[in-house]
């Protein structure tokens, strides 16, 4: 049974008092808000085990139900979820609740089940819970000799928006602090040997320690303050409502200190791997007394290699099957990089079409939205969106640059009747009266506006038809085309087609492929009317989600 920590001894709640303790769930000024926090989200709370047990005037209901919060799109939608001081029963309980959030969960066991005074008999321990697929698990053992119960710690290597890293649940000693500097240093060298190998690494937890002590060093990365010797950024570091006065007070903007989580101190941290995070930002939430005597700590960051697109870079764009919107970057290999997340909300979208680096929708209503791409992040908001048309019935949606040899961007809609119609743009968010530029055009099941494909310097348009023939048409640079040309067969294998641009920045115009099977396929453009012969860029691209 966890012993009560020494540095917080004095503050342990008593049943008797919780219920005049507890706090509403206001915001604090320096609230990282959902709606704005970085894409990748934590989550870190010791819920207090059996130390906040119904009997001592806690609600382990509302524990069950304050943590599954977390992981609704309209609380925090929480990536991973680190829990320590958990019984097998909860784990069990929020293993199932959390399963409709698409989470799967690892538990580490502290405490064997066996003392009713530990979790009723149940086993005691640590947890983590992680949003999508698993690949490996491991339970790391940081007991050194002399601890009063083992100290284990769960990791999962885990896809977090689609890329590989690990993630570990720390609970560190509470009562030695010797004991708990050789546990830290076991941890970092774990966590280490995984960066080397290219893998980012999230450690949440109690480390039962303060920011500027030997234990916290082995985390923190050198230079911001106190010899840190560690390759982590701490998710709550720039939060400079709670710098202390020295040696924070020289105007820098990361500094050993945060949000106190537990009495006055801060014990809970989310270290993010330097090499592979930016942006990381966290908030200590009010505490509920009838939940944990802890507060639960929201960290969110961006991937270190996600940012705005530069000019011209191609790029294949995915909505995923939640409505979150993904950009791969290309690189100059003909590869792609990882995910980047860009937007959320996008499952109501009907149509949606990349325009430059800006984004164009049509809604359920047929309202036609351009959202421009935030300059700092790369990402969409609706809070930035412009309308910028309505009455969009057409049944596909091209954004082919500037067809019309006007200078400026526009559209290309075909009805129901196979029409094809050119909306030219008015270089301000706005288009102008629709032009009938072709009829017959039902004949193709895909379209696309790859650019320039066949180098003259004009936006040309492509079809797939009921074959899986691939037909080129040349733009005229003056909102019309040529005849068309084969330039392909047996494209019927793939469910979705995308033109991303110039991938491998050849300056040259390329084609992408998805196969049921969710493999990507790439196909550079030779800038003269056809392609090279294909190469596989990725896998894990679900069928019937949208490539553009």
């Amino acid at each position: 049974m966890r012993l009560r920590k020494a540095l917080g001894a004095a503050g342990a709640l008593l049943g008797g008092t919780i219920a005049a303790l507890t706090l509403a769930p206001t915001a604090q000024a320096d609230s990282v808000a959902g709606a704005d926090a970085p894409p990748l989200r934590y989550l870190s709370y010791n819920i207090c085990g059996n130390n906040c047990s119904d009997a001592k005037g806690y609600d382990n209901q509302r524990r069950i139900d304050t943590v599954v919060a977390e992981a609704s799109g309209t609380t925090w939608n929480a990536d991973q979820i680190h829990l320590q001081e958990v019984c097998r029963t909860q784990f069990d309980a929020l293993g199932s609740r959390l399963q409709a959030y698409g989470f799967q969960g690892h538990f580490a066991t502290a405490l064997p089940g066996g003392n009713p005074a530990v979790c009723g008999g149940a086993d005691y321990g640590n947890a983590v819970f992680v949003k999508g697929s698993v690949a490996e698990t491991k339970v790391l053992d940081l007991t050194v000799g002399g601890e009063a119960e083992p100290i284990t710690v769960p990791c999962v290597k885990t896809y977090t928006q689609s890329r590989a890293n690990w993630a570990c649940s720390v609970h560190l000693y509470w009562n030695d602090a010797t004991l708990r500097e050789q546990e830290a240093a076991k941890l970092a060298a774990q966590a280490k040997s995984w960066q080397d190998a290219g893998l980012p690494v999230v450690l949440g937890g109690d480390f039962n320690t303060t920011p500027r002590s030997k234990t916290a060093s082995y985390f923190y990365e050198p230079g911001i303050n106190d010899g840190g010797l560690g390759t982590f950024v701490e998710a709550d570091e720039t939060d400079a409502d709670n710098f202390v006065a020295d040696p924070c007070s020289d105007g820098r903007t990361r500094c050993r200190s945060g949000e106190p989580s537990f009495n006055t101190s801060k014990i809970d941290y989310l270290f993010l791997s330097a090499a592979h995070f930016k942006g990381a930002k966290a908030d200590v939430l009010p505490l509920d007394g009838l939940v944990s005597d802890h507060k639960a700590l929201r960290g969110a960051a961006y991937w270190s290699d996600c940012g705005p697109s530069a000019a011209g870079a191609g790029a294949v764009f995915r909505r995923d099957a939640k409505g979150a919107l993904f950009r791969y970057a290309g690189r100059a290999n003909g590869t792609l990089a990882g995910a980047c997340k860009v937007g959320t909300g996008w499952g109501g979208m009907k149509q949606v079409v990349r325009d430059g680096s800006a984004v164009v929708a049509v809604d359920a209503t047929g309202t036609l939205w351009r959202y421009p791409a935030d300059p700092a992040t790369g990402t969409y908001s609706g809070s930035t969106r412009v309308q910028a048309g309505t009455g969009w019935t057409n049944d596909t949606l091209l954004a082919p640059g500037d067809f019309s040899g006007d200078g400026k961007s526009d559209l290309i809609g075909r009805d129901a009747a196979g029409v094809l119609w050119l909306y030219p743009g008015d270089g301000a968010n706005g288009y102008g009266a629709r032009k009938n530029i072709g009829t017959g055009w039902q004949s193709y099941d895909t379209l696309l506006a790859p650019g320039d494909f066949s180098g003259d310097g004009k936006s040309d348009l492509i079809g797939r038809d009921a074959n899986g023939d691939l037909w080129l048409y040349k733009g005229d640079g003056a909102g019309s085309y040529s005849p068309r040309v084969k330039i392909g067969n047996g494209w019927q294998i793939y469910t979705a087609l995308a033109a991303p641009g110039d991938l491998n920045g050849d300056g040259k115009a390329d084609l992408t492929g998805r196969e049921a099977n969710g493999t990507l396929w790439y196909y550079a453009g030779d800038g003269a009317t056809s392609y090279t012969p294909r190469t596989q860029v990725g896998n894990g691209y679900p069928d019937g989600e949208l490539l553009f």
